[in-house]
This record gives structure tokens, C-alpha cells and sequence, in this order.
């Protein structure tokens, strides 16, 4: 067979593949990383470079013969690919670090004093919660998900298990705080993001009901027997996979703290 017919065959399944762990590293480490630090040493940068540097070069190639731009176009798409592979390659080999080191390595337990507990905003958004943890030996600073800010802030102390992962990284995961206690700061986050996002949700909300109710009648677009997913059309898809598993998960909560917690809604 020859090579770009056997690139153009394994086009589809490299995406949707890389497009899968990239959503199943984050849905892992959303639900199972409390307390750490990502920083990623300059090999990873280079390493994941001289990854994707390749597929973006091919990538270029690609769009440029099926959608026939001017040459020096090129160079704005090669930039988009390479920075857009670059950085979940470096999400998927930091958090896959992460969770693999979470999984295998031995942990030790400690009281830790906690002496700063902070909102990290990122434009509008609630972005991360910042939590500085003193032990015997030093002071370090870990970033948690938003919710944690909601069960940490007013702790002076607490009991924690705590090692580094392969790539240097500290995580941390709290001892002494109940499960009930975490799930109604799950559910104090949701509700806070509710709040900031109320307009975002309600566009969103029209848009969707006004391509629900739009009339077929109208969409005379002929549609091909075997449609192409696009790039962007397939991470809409794992996007959307990604938002419906949230929204399964805020509501079973929403079942949790209603009928199983004597904690207001």
C-alpha cells in the first residue's frame, strides 16, 4: 500500500484516539487529583515538540491540498497545530504522570499545617484553588480543583498522604476530611459557577433550543450518504461527552445532598 494512501487510512482513528486519552486523562485527574503541582521539566516541552512536530508539518500538508489556500498560509496553520498539540501532549504527560505515580508509588502520611487557601480566577472564571501547606522541613504551594477552596478555607491543620510523582511533581491527598464534607463542596463549587455563569448558560441555552425547534424544511444543504468528521466537529463531540459525564455526575450530587445529607440546597 502505498504511504499516503495508508496515512490518509489511519487519519480518522489517530484523532479520535488521541482525541480519547486526551479526554480520559482529564476526566481521571479531575476526579482523582486533590493536591499538586504541574510543572513539566523543559524535556517534556521538547520531547512533546518533536512529537507532534511531524503531525503538524502533515497536518499542514493536508489542509493546504484539500482546501487549496495560498502558500503562505501555511505558516498560520502550522503555528495553530503545533500549539494546540504541544499543549495537550504536555496536559497528557503531566497529569498521566500524575495519575500513573498516584496509583504505584508509596506514600507517606503527615499533619501539615495550611496557612493560605485562595481563589485563582482566570478572566471570569473561577480557574483553581491555590493551597499553601507548611511542614516540619518546608512551605509549598499546590493547586487544587475550584471545589476544594470550599472545604479547606478555615483549616488550620490536617492529616494528609503526600509523595512526588517520576517527573518531580508533589501531589497530596487529605486524610481527615469526610467524604459528606467534599461532596457538599462539590455542590457549594457547582452552584458558585451557576452564579458566574448564568449568562454564558443562558445563550447557550437559546442557541440550542433555536437549532432544536428550526425547521427541517428550511436546511436545504444535500447531505452526503457517509459525512466526514472533521477535526473540530470531532472535539465537539468528545467536548460534548466531557460536559454530559459533569452534568451526570452534578446530578447524582444533586440527589446526594437532596435526599441522602441534611445539608441545605
Amino acid at each position: 500500500m502505498p504511504l499516503n494512501k495508508f496515512l490518509r487510512l489511519i487519519e480518522k482513528p489517530f484523532l479520535i484516539a488521541y482525541a480519547l486519552l486526551w479526554a480520559a486523562v482529564y476526566l481521571l485527574s479531575r476526579f482523582n487529583l486533590e493536591l499538586y503541582t504541574d510543572h513539566a521539566p523543559s524535556v517534556v516541552w521538547w520531547l512533546s515538540f518533536l512529537a507532534i512536530l511531524p503531525i503538524s508539518l502533515y497536518t499542514v500538508v493536508r489542509t493546504k491540498s484539500s482546501k487549496g489556500e495560498n502558500w503562505y498560509e501555511k505558516v498560520g496553520y502550522f503555528v495553530m497545530y503545533t500549539l494546540l498539540g504541544l499543549f495537550t501532549c504536555n496536559y497528557i504527560i503531566v497529569n498521566g504522570d500524575l495519575l500513573i505515580s498516584a496509583a504505584i508509588n508509596k506514600e507517606s502520611s503527615a499533619q501539615v499545617e495550611v496557612t493560605d487557601v485562595r481563589k485563582v480566577f482566570y478572566r471570569s472564571g473561577f480557574d483553581h484553588t491555590s493551597v499553601t501547606l507548611k511542614t516540619v522541613s518546608n512551605t509549598v504551594v499546590l493547586q487544587g480543583r475550584p471545589y476544594i477552596y470550599f472545604y479547606l478555607n478555615g483549616k488550620k491543620n490536617i492529616l494528609v498522604r503526600w509523595s512526588k510523582s517520576f517527573l518531580g511533581n508533589e501531589y497530596v491527598y487529605t486524610q481527615d476530611i469526610s467524604l459528606s464534607e467534599k461532596f457538599s463542596a462539590r455542590w457549594l463549587h457547582f452552584k458558585d459557577q451557576l452564579y458566574r455563569m448564568w449568562v454564558f448558560i443562558g445563550i447557550m441555552s437559546v442557541i440550542i433550543l433555536f437549532g432544536f425547534f428550526w425547521p427541517k424544511s428550511r436546511d436545504q444543504t444535500p447531505r452526503s450518504n457517509s459525512p466526514k468528521l472533521g477535526f473540530w466537529k470531532l472535539l465537539g463531540i468528545v467536548m460534548g461527552i466531557v460536559f454530559a459525564v459533569f452534568l451526570l455526575f452534578y446530578v447524582g450530587l444533586l440527589i446526594y445532598m437532596k435526599f441522602f445529607t441534611n445539608n441545605p440546597l
